[in-house]
């Protein structure tokens, strides 16, 4: 069976993670699994929606992408098997990329920072990659904006973009050269458990996190710690004691798993660009 009918199945079936990933590693080393007829059935039934998935994608204005089309192959490299990825707009590109992250109820000076941030690590050339939530997110997605591209990942399906409100600025970021990509297929609700696999991708697929605002219970410290567990550089912005929206990122600092972060300037000079222009 093809690789591509395999990386589709891992995404729209419902399989077990175990199962997937023991599947896959039979298949990496040249072998041939022996799967029940109820899996067997599941995935000839897959290899026929093939043709259908692709014009599913295109009427949503996106790609079906999958193992050895351009530029998806470094991306699924580091999942524990591969999978579909259905993309509108484009793939962030190769070169610095970093996920900004934070609160959903962001105070008004953390989304502020947050946008001009974004802005200014954009014009230096850096992919910012965040998750398209409320918040920290939007803003840095709006920062990134105002200089280029920028990129987001759902943890939802393209017929449910979550949260349903940012569908406008999803279209500019298309609109821009940037791109919403999900692992999800477009039928696909935003259900809680999504999200981790989203934090995953985002700390994954960039070279580090920024954390610039977040309370201590936080998506965002599930992606900083996923960063950590993936051996890539985490920053965070720190904040006063008496500030809840500091709380994840003080956190951190006095565990000593991140990196104190005081500007954008600060940020690129650790990534070895340089200042920000």
């Amino acid at each position: 069976m093809d690789l591509r009918i395999w990386a589709l199945a891992f995404a729209v079936l419902d399989w077990p993670e175990r199962q997937k990933a023991d599947l896959w590693t039979v298949l990496e080393q040249g072998g041939t699994p022996t799967l029940p007829s109820a899996l067997a059935a599941d995935l000839a039934g897959v290899a026929a929606s093939l043709p259908r998935r692709i014009q599913e994608a295109a009427d949503r204005g996106a790609h079906l992408l999958l193992p050895g089309d351009p530029g998806v192959d470094a991306l699924l490299a580091v999942l524990p098997y591969p999978v579909a990825l259905w993309v509108r707009g484009t793939l962030p590109p190769e070169g610095p990329r970093l996920a900004v992250v934070g609160s959903r109820q962001a105070s008004l000076r953390g989304r502020t920072r947050t946008r001009d941030w974004a802005e200014a690590l954009t014009r230096a050339g850096v992919a910012v990659v965040s998750g398209l939530a409320r918040g920290i997110d939007a803003a840095a997605h709006e920062g990134a904006l105002r200089a280029g591209a920028t990129w987001g990942i759902l943890g939802s399906g393209l017929n449910h973009p979550y949260p349903p409100e940012h569908q406008p600025l999803m279209d500019r970021m298309v609109a821009a050269g940037g791109g919403v990509i999900t692992l999800f297929p477009p039928e696909a609700r935003p259900l809680k458990w999504h999200f981790p696999r989203r934090n995953w991708l985002l700390a994954a697929w960039t070279d580090g996190v920024l954390v610039t605002e977040a309370r201590l219970r936080s998506g965002s410290l599930v992606t900083a710690r996923l960063a950590l567990d993936l051996g890539k550089d985490l920053w965070v912005c720190p904040g006063s004691p008496e500030d809840p929206s500091a709380e994840g990122p003080n956190f951190l600092l006095r565990e000593a798993a991140a990196r104190i972060c005081l500007s954008p300037e600060g940020l690129l000079e650790d990534l070895g660009l340089g200042p920000a222009p």
